[in-house]
């Protein structure tokens, strides 16, 4: 979605369109980074995920919440220390144009995170809600393979050699990937 990637491209001075319409590049940050409104705890989450992250260690976060200004500011704060840049993943932009077709979401997503391993980028998958739509019961054959595509991910991120991070607003959604995720993240 436009008004998504809005939020976040002005806290980079260069944003590029990627291959697809769903992926976009974020690079170097514009300004020194800015508290955000998170508890302490969390904070210390993130500088653990820094340290593994730097280290080329797999790392996967989950933001929780609404407020996209805070999800911003702290996404810019993780490139801006680990000299990193972004790679943007409109998850509902993918979902829509590839759900109707079974596996092509999957293959989409293979292409992305290889891509991203060998340029050490952060994977920011926004609106990840999307990714878990339809998801807890397999009514026919696309729901069971839609099941597939998420544990597919899965298996994927945690052999990404860096920092994933799915940004969810809704609770459900939240408490179906919490075993997956190293550490929640939680914005207003």
């Amino acid at each position: 979605m436009v008004v998504a990637i809005t939020h976040f491209k002005s806290l980079f001075s260069e944003y590029h369109h990627g291959p697809t319409s769903y992926i976009h590049m974020l690079s170097k940050p514009i300004a020194e980074p800015r508290d955000t409104a998170i508890h302490q705890d969390d904070i210390d989450k993130l500088k653990q995920t820094m340290t593994q992250s730097v280290k080329k260690m797999s790392s996967k976060l989950a933001f929780y919440g609404s407020h996209s200004t805070d999800k911003a500011l702290q996404l810019n704060h993780l490139a801006y220390y680990m000299k990193q840049n972004v790679y943007f993943v409109d998850c509902k932009q993918l979902v829509d144009k590839y759900d109707k077709y079974i596996g092509e979401t999957e293959k989409n997503l293979s292409k992305l995170i290889a891509q991203a391993g060998s340029e050490s980028w952060i994977l920011f998958f926004d609106e990840a809600d999307a990714l878990f739509g339809k998801r807890s019961t397999v009514k026919d054959a696309h729901h069971k393979y839609a099941n597939q595509e998420v544990s597919y991910l899965f298996k994927h991120l945690s052999q990404y050699p860096g920092l994933s991070i799915l940004s969810l607003t809704k609770k459900s959604k939240l408490e179906n990937i919490q075993y997956v995720v190293d550490s929640v993240i939680s914005f207003r």
